[in-house]
């Protein structure tokens, strides 16, 4: 065995306390009192984000396989500009917030805008609907929208007393309010067929409750079976008068078939100062402008301003904005530089349409190989009919709110433009 110098001995304890000063644990943890594992782990685990900064919180179905899934997203406000001296402010011309907005959608369009929410919860687990309740409670000040506040309803559905549930509604006259119970729990497990089921045979042992009718009106709601949400979601409002839940909810529902005039008229009623109250106004103000009452949305809009808790003068002034491109595309400037933009569009894809059958007439396409000649037709069909689509003055979608990261547009909601779907 070899012995040890004086100069080894030093060198030895100099190179401990080096590598001790670099790794993330003392000799001691390495002796046993702390696991090096558990501290990397601790030290690597991310802080959880601070909702109480989040701006916006909004829930939407996002595809998913062969389906959807609900996803509910906390966006943060935009970064402040870098401060400018007062010379300088005077000096620069207002900002174009219409064109502003169109660079927007131009890069929107092509994929450049790099906009990423602070937190995402979806509901493939089941701790979602507790996840979205949970994130109300700690963003006091952010716009809530109304599917985030839907979703955080079932947070207390009873998963675990799912077999007790099931066999408590065979007893005599029990049948309702365990099914619903049942039913509550499948939609927050994600079996949305079977939870619509049991609601449905829970409606039909008790047809006077109206709390089954409105959770079968939500789970349809959730489903995208807006018309048979409309009918449910009407005979609990039928049996409880006032009640601003199943109001809501059945606004909504209207809102999604499109039948604002309804909408309208529901919203109306829930409009008031308080944070659900604001986002009902912000609807109502949505539905006067889809049916082109420009100077209602406005009224409503300069209502909204003033709205608190939430940064609503913001949502105001992207929906005034909105407005004002509503009414020129109607009856101003704008509507005309659309129309012959789309129209020189059509004129082009008819031309190219006429080279390539002037290029088969030629070569005696139609006649060697006449299905594969068929395709540009088709193809040139439907560009054609998109055009005159653009050409006619009817708004195209995309072309709504969005004006600034964190801000909400019913109109542009995969609730309203559905996404295509994975696959």
């Amino acid at each position: 065995m070899l012995g040890r110098t004086k100069e080894d001995s030093q060198w030895g304890s100099l190179a401990s306390r080096e590598l001790g000063e670099r790794l993330p644990f003392s000799p001691e943890d390495a002796a046993g009192s702390r696991d090096p594992v558990s501290v990397l782990e601790a030290e690597s685990e991310p802080e959880p984000p601070d909702l109480s900064l989040a701006r916006l919180l909004i829930t939407e179905l996002r595809p998913a396989g062969f389906g959807e899934v609900l996803v509910t997203e906390a966006w943060l406000p935009p970064e402040a500009p870098a401060e400018e001296s007062r010379e300088e402010r005077e000096e620069e011309e207002p900002p174009d917030r219409q064109r502003q907005w169109m660079l927007r959608q131009e890069l929107r369009e092509l994929g450049l805008l790099r906009e990423r929410p602070l937190l995402t919860h979806d509901a493939r687990f089941e701790t979602y609907w507790g996840q979205a309740k949970e994130a109300i409670e700690k963003a006091p000040n952010a716009i809530v929208d109304v599917y985030t506040h839907l979703a955080a309803g079932f947070a207390d559905a009873d998963i675990d007393g799912m077999a007790e549930h099931r066999q408590t509604a065979r007893e005599y006259g029990r049948a309702g309010e365990e099914l619903l119970e049942v039913g509550r729990a499948y939609l927050a497990i994600g079996r949305q067929k079977s939870a619509l089921g049991v609601l449905q045979a829970a409606a039909r042992a008790e047809p006077q409750a109206p709390e089954i009718w409105y959770n079968l009106g939500v789970a349809r709601l959730l489903a995208r079976a807006s018309a048979e949400a409309r009918t449910a979601l009407a005979k609990a409002l039928g049996q409880t008068p006032g009640d601003s839940r199943v109001e809501l909810s059945l606004a909504v529902a209207c809102y999604h078939m499109k039948d604002y005039a309804s909408a309208e008229n529901h919203f109306r009623r829930l409009v008031g100062v308080g944070a659900l109250k604001s986002t009902a106004r912000s609807m109502l103000a949505c539905c006067q402008r889809m049916q082109e009452k420009w100077d209602q949305a406005r009224v409503e809009l300069r209502l909204l301003r003033e709205a608190e808790p939430g940064d609503w003068a913001a949502v105001a002034q992207q929906c005034l904005d909105c407005v004002e491109r509503g009414e020129q595309r109607q009856q101003g400037p704008l509507r005309r530089r659309r129309r012959s933009a789309k129209m020189w569009k059509a004129l082009a894809a008819a031309a190219a349409g006429g080279v390539w059958l002037a290029y088969a007439w030629a070569r005696d396409l139609f006649k060697e190989q006449g299905h594969w000649a068929a395709i540009p037709l088709f193809v040139l069909a439907l560009l054609v009919a998109r055009a005159f689509r653009g050409i006619s003055g009817r708004e195209l979608p995309g072309e709504f709110g969005n004006a600034e990261q964190g801000l909400p547009c019913w109109q542009s909601t995969t609730w309203m433009r559905p996404r295509r779907s994975e696959f």
